[in-house]
């Protein structure tokens, strides 16, 4: 099989699926939440914790895969806050946002998954030693770097208000 560059017509809506179904994986599996993947305006998947806690989260899941040339970040816009934040209201649900990210920013192909509490993006972005996440003119700027010089995976690793996974890939060679 060769590796080429040309995408297939379809890959915004193939990523989009992928990036939903490893939302689900992450939340379902490595966080013992029962989950459901729904076609609703604002959110793509449900999620009810398993321990009795009775929280339950409508979640928006964003994907990109970025290029090496492009900055590690993104917008999360006003309208979409209000469409997530629409339909968890509806759903009697607390909002939560995934982003789920493919770069090569460390060398190798690595797939990013971030997810938060809405409310957890707000304080984050309103506490002035954060520096990942900032209210922009039209919502909310996620960024994982900044610069060739500074990237902020490490705090995003050590704040206990989002859950983060990466997975790496490997090319075996025969």
């Amino acid at each position: 099989m060769q590796n080429t560059q040309e995408r297939d017509g379809r890959w915004a809506k193939q990523f989009g699926d992928f990036a939903e179904h490893l939302t689900m994986y992450v939340m379902g599996q490595l966080n013992n939440m029962s989950v459901a993947l729904i076609d609703h305006v604002g959110a793509d998947v449900i999620a009810v914790k398993r321990d009795g806690s009775e929280e339950r989260y409508a979640v928006s899941v964003k994907g990109r895969n970025i290029p090496p040339t492009e900055g590690k970040n993104y917008n999360f816009s006003q309208r979409d806050i209000d469409k997530l934040e629409e339909t968890a209201e509806m759903l009697k649900m607390t909002p939560a946002v995934s982003f789920v990210f493919v770069d090569e920013m460390e060398g190798a192909k690595k797939i990013r998954v971030f997810v938060a509490e809405l409310e957890n993006v707000f304080r984050l972005c309103d506490d002035p030693e954060t520096g990942f996440l900032n209210r922009v003119a039209d919502g909310i700027s996620f960024c994982y770097t900044e610069g060739k010089s500074r990237q902020w995976l490490s705090e995003i690793r050590k704040c206990d208000m989002i859950l983060y996974y990466e997975i790496q890939f490997t090319e075996m060679l025969a």
